[in-house]
């Protein structure tokens, strides 16, 4: 599966109006709610499946049978941001983004290229890399891969909450004419690095109580927080000091060998972890 955009990005206004609109009207992306729908988006059709894949990749709602609810993440950006406005809140869009193989283009792009470390690309070398990427494994058209990343790269652009949080830069190369596009380095607190890893351990190993980090590492954890394996390596081990997010992982790290040990994998601690970050983490725009 991937993450249809219908070529458009995520707005900070459609993910308010869906934490408000959803827990009132769960039918609210069914055809009979058409009208009421683009009311209250103030979207057209394709626009409102393009904001119901977003935010079911994002596990931010789940639809069945016509009927939309907040997941447990949902519900937690309803009590604690209604309005979307926090950096805390789309760090978690992008990360849960990031751990769903499902949210192809998205997931790839920001799993498969090191932050800081790929030259100056066009838009449609980015589609190039990515649909042989999924080739790999499941075949998918080029022009699939271009409708699906085109509103990913809107997402991105300035002015755009996924654009603030600090993933992407952009610049005209003098003489080659259009835009360029590269990741950059970030610099996540602590209490979004834990978070991260938690998630990965939970969507990616849930049955392993301990995970060598070179694992988490394989499957972009560092790529998706926009860091250096090496600086996550760093952070593991301040989160190993703190006396807060140590509940929830430790880092263990030997001459030859270095892992985490996940100290209770349920979903409620990833639940619980996140509410915490809202209270006390001071995650902030860059």
């Amino acid at each position: 599966m991937s993450l249809d955009t219908q070529q458009f990005g995520l707005t900070r206004y459609w993910l308010s109006a869906a934490l408000a609109q959803i827990p009132a009207t769960p039918d609210i992306f069914a055809n009979s709610q058409l009208s009421l729908a683009r009311k209250a988006f103030l979207a057209g059709k394709n626009q409102l499946v393009a904001i119901k894949n977003w935010l079911s990749n994002a596990q931010t709602i789940e639809v069945t049978r016509g009927s939309a609810a907040l997941t447990p993440l949902g519900k937690l950006l309803h009590s604690q941001d209604r309005r979307a406005e926090q950096a805390w809140t789309w760090w978690l869009i992008h990360l849960n983004l990031c751990a769903l193989d499902d949210s192809f283009p998205y997931s790839a792009f920001f799993r498969h290229f090191d932050a800081d470390g790929i030259g100056w690309m066009t838009v449609d070398q980015i589609i190039d890399a990515l649909t042989k990427t999924a080739n790999e494994t499941n075949p998918i058209e080029r022009t699939s891969v271009k409708t699906y990343f085109s509103g990913i790269e809107q997402a991105l652009r300035p002015g755009w909450p996924l654009h603030d949080l600090g993933f992407i830069e952009r610049r005209e190369i003098a003489g080659e004419g259009g835009e360029r596009i590269r990741r950059r380095a970030t610099k996540p607190n602590d209490s979004v690095v834990a978070y991260a890893t938690l998630l990965f351990h939970q969507r990616m190993f849930p049955n392993l109580t301990t995970v060598e980090t070179r694992v988490l590492i394989s499957k972009g954890l560092a790529r998706a927080l926009g860091i250096r394996d090496a600086d996550l390596r760093e952070a593991l081990t301040r989160i190993h000091q703190d006396s807060v997010l140590s509940q929830f992982i430790q880092y263990k790290r030997t001459v030859n060998l270095d892992s985490v040990q996940f100290v209770d994998g349920r979903d409620i601690s990833l639940r619980r972890l996140a509410a915490h970050i809202y209270t006390h983490g001071g995650v902030r725009w860059p």
